[in-house]
């Protein structure tokens, strides 16, 4: 019959050859391979690779097509249907209902983030992994989004990538790439600038440089907090010089007994580091002992009702070179701290070390010192250092001027290690005319950059990024907890109290998103068993700031035809080995 059909019927000839076992095997062979190499490329590079070259490739998505077709051809061979066949087909549909369900996941659902702060207004966007440009075009003002991940494929002179500008002729191009774009800032003489002074900031201990510039606007001074660890002020006078009030110092160690700067301790306080280093217990003068996480409090002023103390230094393996405190390896072999106790319970804002600075001729004036008290001043012209006391970061005064503005230049730093990533970005630059590129400029992710044709008459505007997707409802952070293990530290679970409002509506409804346990919206039954469903997981959190936490958001509208194609398989393979029909 199969044989006669074939040969009487050229659609019974195509559905055998596309039902065929060696045309199955063959896009099963393909497909095995494939994810194979997206398997190597997660393990050896990032998930990102995988997606973009094989998951989301279209000839991927072709295979899956195919195999569908495969295995609905296998079907209808089989067919005039009996009893019997009654597994081998619910097993079949119930793979090609999987494998929709994947591919209609993978096209129009995504993953991604959002960061919320308590009391701050409700957001109605999430951002993605999927890195896009936006282009301004100048004919209708329109922005229009083009997906593009300069990291993934790398721009270069050798080969360039070109983008339309909507409604012109004209193109941008692209022909170099960057993982860590620095702003290079200078400033510029101006006579009708302001006082300006550019302190560039190292240590040798993190290998790292910091350029800061501080501009005066009339008698108002200006601040800059120096990553939370200290507070840079520079204003037209120095205040009068206050003695550092009267402190105590002890440098406490894991493995032996603690060094305190007088020889007793003046405040009555005892301090205990943990073997490993990550915990400190404080004792206070009455016997109460609270303990910290160490690199939670590090570089903080913590209040203790007595005294304010704070946490200088570590080192995991103390040694002394050169006369100065050092670690010899990253273990914590020899663990040790700094600790500062200072008399009162001043805020920790008062209580953080201050650089304060007023202009001189050929330099500035300084004085450094904590809350309202001075340790040290001096002068220091153009292209002198001086030591700032935090550790070994060491201030260099680069320029100074009685009056300038403030030049800003993108550049390309050094490559960044995968473990601390940049801020990436593209150069590029706009074409008008073919063969006349206008000046190339550094795009920079987050940013909105002007790119200018070669007579500086036409701009066009683009931005890099990640893609923003909009949601039909708002979330807003009505509290973070973080509860701690019993007479411990260390969290135990991380609970994020979320308020959903749909937009249609005007409903709404709270979740709370835990540790394993995700928030989802709308979250009804319906809406969790068809996958029209938000879920809300916890992903990252600051230490620092409890009032800030990041969610992880899958949303996913193949849900549902996953799992019931998956119960189909299970069903059909019950019924081929447990159901014997009679008479079939």
């Amino acid at each position: 019959m199969i044989a006669r059909r074939q040969k009487e019927s050229s659609l019974w000839w195509i559905i055998h050859r596309l039902g065929s076992l060696n045309f199955a095997l063959t896009l099963l062979a393909i497909i095995a391979i494939a994810c194979a190499a997206a398997t190597f490329a997660e393990s050896g590079f990032n998930t990102k690779i995988a997606h973009i070259y094989i998951y989301k490739n279209p000839l991927f998505l072709i295979w899956l097509a195919a195999l569908c077709v495969s295995l609905f051809a296998v079907t209808l061979t089989r067919w005039p249907w009996q009893k019997k066949h009654l597994g081998f087909i619910v097993t079949h549909y119930g793979i090609i209902t999987l494998l929709i369900g994947s591919m209609v996941g993978m096209q129009t659902g995504y993953e991604g983030n959002v960061t919320l702060t308590k009391d701050a207004p409700p957001t109605t966007r999430i951002v993605t992994g999927r890195s896009i440009i936006q282009l301004e075009s100048p004919a209708d003002r329109g922005l229009y989004v083009m997906g593009f991940d300069a990291e993934m494929a790398k721009p270069s002179t050798e080969r360039p990538r070109s983008f339309a500008v909507p409604g012109t002729k004209w193109q941008v191009i692209a022909t170099d790439f960057s993982d860590n774009l620095l702003q290079k800032s200078s400033l510029v003489a101006d006579p009708a600038g302001s006082p300006a002074v550019l302190l560039r900031m190292s240590s040798a201990m993190v290998n790292q440089t910091v350029e800061i510039p501080l501009f005066l606007s009339g008698d108002q001074p200006a601040e800059e907090d120096f990553f939370g660890l200290a507070r840079i002020i520079f204003q037209p006078d120095l205040p009068d010089v206050i003695p550092l009030s009267e402190h105590e110092t002890q440098m406490v160690f894991a493995k032996f007994a603690p060094v305190v700067e007088s020889g007793k301790s003046l405040s009555g306080m005892q301090f205990r580091l943990s073997e490993d280093g990550e915990k400190i217990t404080f004792i206070s003068s009455g016997g109460d002992a609270t303990t910290y996480l160490r690199k939670e409090i590090l570089k903080q002023a913590v209040p203790t009702g007595e005294a304010t103390v704070t946490v200088e230094d570590y080192w995991p393996d103390f040694v002394m070179k050169d006369g100065r405190p050092a670690s010899q390896s990253p273990n914590p072999a020899n663990p040790a701290v700094l600790i500062r106790i200072f008399p009162g319970a001043s805020s920790p804002s008062e209580e953080k070390p201050h650089l304060t600075l007023a202009p001189s001729e050929g330099g500035i004036i300084y004085q450094l010192g904590r809350g309202g008290s001075t340790a040290s001043s001096g002068t220091a012209r153009v292209g002198e250092s001086f030591a700032l006391g935090w550790a070994d970061w060491q201030a260099e005064v680069v320029q100074a001027f009685p009056q300038a503005r403030l030049e800003t230049e993108t550049i390309a730093g050094p490559p960044e290690p995968a473990d601390a990533p940049g801020i990436p970005g593209f150069r590029a630059h706009l074409e008008t005319t073919p063969g006349e590129p206008g000046p190339a400029a550094w795009v920079e992710s987050g940013k909105m950059t002007a790119l200018r044709s070669q007579k500086g008459t036409d701009v066009v505007r683009i931005a890099y990024g990640l893609e923003s997707k909009p949601v039909p409802f708002s979330i807003r952070l009505l509290r973070f907890d973080v509860p701690r293990d019993e007479g411990t530290d260390t969290p135990a679970d991380f609970r994020a109290s979320v308020e959903f409002k749909d937009a249609a509506t005007g409903a709404i409804t709270t979740g709370v998103a835990r540790m394993n346990n995700p928030a989802s919206f709308p979250g009804t039954f319906w809406s969790n068993v068809t996958g029209n469903n938000y879920k809300f997981s916890q992903a990252e959190w600051n230490p620092r700031d409890l009032n800030e936490t990041t969610l992880q958001v899958l949303h996913d509208p193949g849900w549902m035809l996953k799992w019931i194609g998956s119960l189909g398989i299970c069903l059909g393979i019950a019924t081929m080995f447990y159901w014997k029909p009679g008479g079939a």
